[in-house]
């Protein structure tokens, strides 16, 4: 499992990013600091600045309101500041800043690794036709910030591109804290793509010049990641050792976003003897307690990733996938697409081994769309899935082909491998001032990498013939015995499941669009004639409708749900009309006037192409809050149509467990757009 990193904007990175000030501005270094550090300054700081004319408000004002806002955690009116930051910037380094600050918040706060890279691709072009010292090292944070937000997506190509950017340039203009952090950053990303040689160097610079400027913070990273590298390479003794050394200093340092990380992999590392998983277990439910109290939707989606490994250790599958569909949503959320890609083929195995294949088959379809970018070890789990499904449904030829990809990519990353050590040879040699020194290290390091090679090349060999005999064998078994996995109880009426399965088929065959009706005031009727009497009405349509104008059908007591495809015939929009038309009939029984609600939900805008049947249900809360929003403004009509619309595909988590809050969010960024009768719904803060 790879580690997540999002912006992490502590108040020590605050003071790196406020030493490239010009002189000008220099006490504008201390004021952010103050407010970062004092809660209560920092409300005092608001009632101060916010009293004053908004004429006489300076960039730096602004600037301070915002980082009193996030002190205060109040995300929403920190980004209005930065925007108005912004607005009044005099000079290019100015504004850059308030661009900077503003994709932190996009960041942090928001966790939306898009529009933190819309501000910082501004912030690029504002900073690098400035030659000026406080410019040049501004233009490293902002390089460092896209390293980390491509990372965050899972493109760890591009991620690397900019962090080896941001070294070099840390290294050009000769800033010690700028280098270590690039260093620890390109050690990060190129051990997540298993470059381990690379890595190493990369973590060892960093040690060594961490440990020199007696960087605490720096140094519990640095063995964070090396406990990262020992555990990738098996060592999961060195692995616990650099954990611990790295989950004491960021305890010490009251770093406990950083420590609930560590806890993540300590656990990992533990998972690996059997005798240690509850102390596993422990140490992941003490970090989502600590990543839930802070609303780090990344570090509790990661702790659940690794407890749904601990279910599925413990064959409790049903466990299992519950905590995998909850990481799955956590890095959705924040589109982080790496990790998503990384559960979603968890999933396939969990789906695999209880011999779900059809659905193992469409989850790894589904995540074929993003495999091309994808780091090379999720590409071979990927493929070994798809060549068990494969041998699974008889096709041989196939799975026989899948399992060539397999070889080819192991090939290449050993390539990669050996290709890292060369270089980091090449290097070591440069440093060797003898020439007899010189043929020496080359004789024994290159006899040690061929030796390297020649083993894992055996290795691999024998991996790949292990796991395809053992699996033919096991198909040959499976015909004979029969395994009965225990069935899991329903919760939910079968109909209403029939509904769900039978919606989530036709989604992969064409758009669908869900249609949900129900009587504005059902609760009014419900307390005046009683649940059962108005449910026995509402309940009597399905005998009414014409069934055949729509795909499925679901009514309960209160809600009718139709599914239709997006693109509607003129069939099926009279039908819906004459739906609509059969349920105000039915309530004028009630001797009152028909105020209906109907809620209009493109699946594929609002899901995406890879989504849970329990989203269906997730939906419902979803209208619920829709209407909350749209009863505060009290439109005229009786009738209203709340239309869902999305920017990008699944702009919310919609099984998260504060949608509310995360839909409001969405509406804020625009990213949800809902439509009452065709007008926008206002959001006020």
């Amino acid at each position: 499992m790879r580690f997540i990193s999002v912006f992490i904007f502590t108040v020590f990175q605050l003071s790196f990013l406020l030493s490239s000030m010009p002189v000008v501005a220099s006490d504008l270094s201390a004021r952010l600091l103050d407010v970062a550090r004092d809660s209560h300054l920092a409300e005092q700081t608001i009632n101060t600045l916010q009293g004053q004319p908004p004429h006489q408000l300076t960039t730096a004002d602004y600037l301070v309101i915002a980082q009193a806002y996030q002190t205060l955690g109040n995300r929403e009116a920190a980004l209005d500041a930065t925007q108005k930051a912004e607005s009044v910037a005099q000079t290019p380094y100015l504004l850059a800043l308030s661009l900077f600050k503003k994709a932190q918040i996009y960041g942090i706060y928001y966790q939306n690794a898009e529009l933190a890279i819309q501000q910082l691709l501004q912030a690029e072009q504002h900073l690098t036709a400035l030659e000026e010292p406080a410019a040049k090292i501004l233009l490293t944070d902002v390089l460092s910030s896209f390293a980390s937000a491509y990372n965050l997506q899972g493109d760890l190509k591009t991620a690397l591109t900019y962090a080896q950017r941001s070294l070099a340039l840390a290294q050009k203009i000769n800033n010690d804290a700028r280098q270590l952090h690039a260093l620890i950053l390109n050690g990060r990303i190129t051990l997540q793509n298993n470059q381990y040689q690379l890595a190493f160097s990369y973590l060892q610079q960093a040690l060594l010049l961490a440990s020199q400027l007696q960087d605490e913070e720096e140094l519990a990273s640095i063995h964070f990641r090396l406990g990262m590298a020992h555990r990738k390479l098996e060592q999961h003794t060195d692995a616990l050792e650099h954990f611990t050394a790295a989950a004491e200093r960021y305890s010490a340092l009251n770093r406990m976003a950083n420590y609930s990380a560590v806890l993540v992999y300590m656990a990992e590392s533990y998972l690996e003897e059997p005798r240690q998983i509850e102390k596993a277990e422990a140490l992941l439910q003490e970090a989502i307690d600590i990543a839930k109290a802070q609303q780090n939707i990344s570090r509790t989606a990661t702790a659940y990733y690794s407890l749904g490994r601990v279910a599925m250790l413990r064959q409790d599958y049903r466990l299992s996938e519950e905590n995998y569909q909850k990481a799955l949503q956590g890095f959705r959320q924040i589109n982080s697409r790496g990790m998503a890609t990384e559960t979603a083929l968890a999933l396939v195995q969990l789906m695999i081994e209880q011999k779900r294949y059809d659905e193992a088959a469409a989850f790894n379809t589904a995540v074929s769309t993003d495999i091309d970018a994808a780091a090379t070890f999720l590409k071979i789990r990927y493929f070994t899935n798809a060549a068990m499904l494969a041998a699974a449904a008889g096709d041989w030829q196939t799975a026989y082909q899948f399992q060539t990809v397999i070889t080819e990519l192991n090939q290449q990353e050993l390539t990669s491998q050996i290709k890292d050590n060369m270089l980091a040879l090449k290097d070591g040699l440069s440093q060797v001032s003898e020439t007899e020194q010189q043929d020496t290290v080359t004789s024994e390091l290159q006899a040690a990498l061929q030796t390297a090679q020649s083993r894992q090349v055996l290795l691999q060999a024998a991996l790949v013939f292990m796991f395809f005999f053992s699996f033919i064998i096991w198909q040959l078994y499976r015909r004979k015995v029969s395994i009965t996995v225990p069935s899991v109880q329903e919760t939910t009426p079968k109909q209403w499941q029939q509904f769900q399965d039978k919606v989530k088929v036709l989604s992969t065959q064409q758009d669908m669009t869900l249609w949900v009706l129900t009587p504005r005031n059902y609760g009014l009727l419900s307390r005046q004639f009683g649940h059962n009497v108005l449910a026995k009405h509402i309940k009597a349509l399905e005998h009414k409708l014409d069934t055949s104008a729509f795909k499925a059908i679901f009514i309960d007591n209160d809600m009718l749900w139709l599914a239709l495809p997006t693109a509607q015939t003129t069939e099926q929009a009279t039908s819906l009309d004459s739906v609509i038309h059969l349920l105000q009939q039915q309530l004028t029984q009630f001797e009152i006037e028909a105020a209906i609600l109907t809620a209009e939900l493109p699946l594929q805008e609002l899901l995406g192409n890879n989504w849970h049947k329990d989203d269906i249900t997730a939906l419902q809360d979803a209208i619920g809050y829709a209407w909350y929003l749209t009863e505060q403004q009290s439109p005229e009509s009786m009738q209203w149509h709340l239309r869902f619309s999305a920017l990008h595909p699944r702009p919310c988590e919609w099984q998260a467990e504060d949608l509310r809050s995360d839909m409001l969010n969405a509406l804020r960024l625009t990213e949800l757009i809902i439509y009452v009768n065709e007008h926008p719904l206002a959001i006020t803060d």
